[in-house]
């Protein structure tokens, strides 16, 4: 009896001295603890050993594993982050910065705006309109700057559309009797005055053609493709040359290599009209002493296409060259490119231009099988 109360009194003994020498320690880490297994294995069971070590082992273990889990939970966010459309930046309670996506590092000027509010705002950074908003989240402060400038875009052009189209129907009874009028006026005058009745017809004509343009862009545009022939384009276009008022001399070739095409008469009629308009306008403002437009008809793999050539002016801005109400001509009114993309997207097509290597605009629609 005096033995076992010896031998558990010294075990009891080992333990606390145990526990004494490595519990005392206010945190412990791994790479700190230094044990030797022959050491504790005399000091402890060889069971309690192996637990403790297997103990350590799993804890060590799901340490990896929480950290790997924490490292692609971050990459996950930082990812998402990314992917998002708005530039986000992040502040300390302190102000300091915290995290910012790309977006936010290239965003030229952000930093420079007060940043310190709490409703949302608009503010334009770099030509572009950006919406501002702002939350509080855990001592951090999270601000977005969201690229709503297409947006605005969008809202100017349906409301200038709107003034537009009323604006045409006011105009166009007014302009439609001075149509007649001036028909019925050159069967009445002399010879001497017919030129200042016709430079008023192309005038009249002129203005009915912009009326025609904002009307039905404000509408929109459907095709009812049906058969036709290049030579019923050709001479629409030849009396578009002759209507139309120009100043410098202007050759004018056609080139046509294909001659059947399923479209919208009056619809694919506008769009060419529009971009020989454009032609002979760029030779107006242009610096050539004479001009020189070609039109051309063809085939090219799936696609038939009539592409104008012509030695003007230079394109200036060709990323908003189809962009609604926006012009650099001087008789511009900024609807026809705008009007022939929507009617080439109306035919399953596209409008294009080029200003290297021959300058020339063109609008591609695919060719059906029976052509």
């Amino acid at each position: 009896m005096k033995k076992i109360y010896q031998k558990h009194k010294y075990h009891a003994k080992k333990k606390e001295t145990y526990k004494q020498e490595n519990l005392t320690k206010n945190t412990i880490t791994l790479e700190d603890v230094e044990y030797n297994e022959a050491t504790i294995q005399t000091t402890l069971g060889l069971g309690d050993t192996q637990s403790l070590l297997n103990l350590l082992h799993e804890l060590i273990l799901q340490s990896y594993k929480i950290e790997k889990e924490f490292k692609d939970f971050k990459v996950l966010i930082e990812s998402v982050l990314e992917m998002i459309p708005q530039a986000v930046i992040v502040f300390n309670e302190n102000g300091s910065l915290f995290y910012q996506n790309k977006k936010a590092s290239n965003l030229k000027g952000l930093l420079d705006i007060d940043l310190n509010f709490t409703t949302e705002f608009e503010v334009k950074i770099d030509n572009n309109v950006y919406l501002m908003q702002s939350s509080k989240i855990s001592h951090k402060q999270i601000i977005t700057a969201t690229n709503i400038t297409e947006q605005k875009r969008q809202e100017r052009l349906a409301s200038m559309g709107q003034v537009s189209a009323h604006l045409a129907h006011e105009i166009r009874n007014p302009i439609g009797s001075l149509s007649l009028l001036a028909g019925v006026l050159s069967k009445r005058v002399d010879a001497q005055s017919m030129e200042i009745v016709d430079e008023m017809k192309k005038s009249i004509w002129r203005v009915e053609r912009i009326i025609k343009s904002t009307l039905l862009f404000s509408k929109g545009v459907q095709a009812n493709k049906q058969k036709h022939v290049f030579a019923d384009f050709k001479q629409s276009l030849e009396q578009v040359i002759g209507e139309y008022g120009y100043t410098k001399e202007i050759d004018i070739a056609f080139e046509i290599t294909h001659d059947i095409l399923y479209v919208d008469f009056s619809l694919y009629e506008i769009a060419l009209h529009n971009m020989l308009c454009n032609a002979i306008d760029a030779i107006e403002e242009g610096e050539c002493e004479r001009g020189e437009i070609r039109i051309c008809f063809f085939r090219e793999q799936d696609m038939l296409l009539c592409r104008i050539y012509d030695n003007g002016k230079d394109i200036e801005d060709i990323g908003s060259l189809f962009e609604a109400f926006k012009t650099t001509k001087l008789k511009g009114h900024g609807l026809g490119l705008a009007l022939s993309q929507q009617i080439a997207l109306a035919h399953d097509g596209e409008l294009c231009a080029n200003d290297t290597n021959g300058k020339f605009f063109e609008i591609r629609i695919p060719i059906y099988q029976d052509e």
